[in-house]
């Protein structure tokens, strides 16, 4: 997906000591931004007690990061693989610095897997697809406190996400046909509904012996429809810039993925218009320049229709 570049904020030896003042976490010793994640500023904090992660959020609010707290502290429950969010001296989770809110959670010491768009593993794809579903699983019809503080990423948001960037190039025919496509997309009520995570990119899952130990990075997900993490999952692992779009991956991830969460016939039917839009989604925030490639990626999912994905 495209992914918008937010403005991060560097700070100093000095901003870190006051942040870990709160805390319980020992003296600072050093820091290490991390350099994936567009939108929050992610840092490696060491301190004499150990190693820590600082997620500072730029552009998000208190109960939009309380919705995230509440999910990673849910799912730690359920014994799913997520990194915590741990208590100041107060006994919150959430601080704020400079009027912008951060958390401190625990580092886990594991390595996300090479770009599947540059080589890809069945077998870590295996794992990759398990614990996705497994996600849903703990979290079909359950609603996270704040959840209404995060951005539903459905038609409606996109198009105002769409109208929100300012266009130059052929504004009026792309416009007119950003709004057909997402006037084509069927999504039926009746769809199973739970947490998505939103973004299954290779560098949120962290790797230790072929197992996937920790799923990074709530900050976007949010309660929908559960295909939309499936159409997820095909574009981040079976649409390589490289190489195309992989017919025999999407089938080996919507057919791996139903061993561990059965589809039912009406999400089947349906992974077609939840993958167009979260390619629409990539186009409502992208510029100018990046519309033509990813309207080509719609055109193809055009030609061959729903009913292929209904076939699976």
């Amino acid at each position: 997906m495209i992914k918008r570049s937010i403005p991060k904020t560097k700070l100093s030896k000095g901003d870190f000591i006051k942040i870990l003042s709160c805390y319980n976490l020992g003296e600072f010793k050093s820091a290490k931004y991390f350099t994936h994640g567009w939108v929050n500023t992610t840092v490696l904090l060491e301190t004499t007690k150990g190693k820590f992660v600082l997620r500072y959020y730029e552009n998000r609010s208190a109960r939009h990061v309380l919705y995230e707290v509440n999910i990673l502290n849910y799912l730690k429950k359920k014994n799913f693989p997520v990194a915590v969010p741990l208590q100041n001296s107060a006994g919150k989770f959430i601080g704020q610095y400079k009027s912008k809110p951060y958390i401190i959670i625990e580092y886990i010491d594991a390595k996300s897997i090479k770009n599947p768009n540059n080589i890809s593993s069945r077998e870590e794809l295996s794992e990759v697809i398990k614990v996705v579903a497994k996600l849903h699983n703990i979290t079909k019809k359950y609603k996270p406190n704040y959840a209404s503080y995060h951005q539903k990423q459905d038609i409606k948001h996109c198009l105002e996400e769409y109208k929100k960037h300012p266009r130059k190039l052929q504004k009026k025919v792309r416009e007119g046909w950003f709004k057909n496509e997402l006037a084509k997309l069927e999504l039926p009520a009746a769809l199973p509904k739970g947490v998505c995570h939103a973004d299954l990119n290779n560098t949120n899952f962290l790797f230790k012996n072929r197992q996937v130990v920790v799923l990074l990075d709530f900050d976007v997900s949010f309660y929908t429809y559960l295909i939309f993490d499936v159409a997820n999952l095909i574009y981040w692992w079976a649409w390589s810039p490289k190489k195309g779009f992989d017919m025999d991956l999407v089938n080996y991830i919507v057919k791996q993925y139903s061993k561990h969460r059965k589809l039912n016939n009406l999400e089947q039917n349906h992974i077609y218009d939840a993958l167009k839009l979260i390619i629409l989604l990539g186009i409502s925030w992208s510029e100018d320049g990046d519309f033509e490639p990813e309207k080509k990626k719609i055109e193809q999912l055009n030609s061959l229709g729903r009913e292929v994905f209904s076939k699976i």
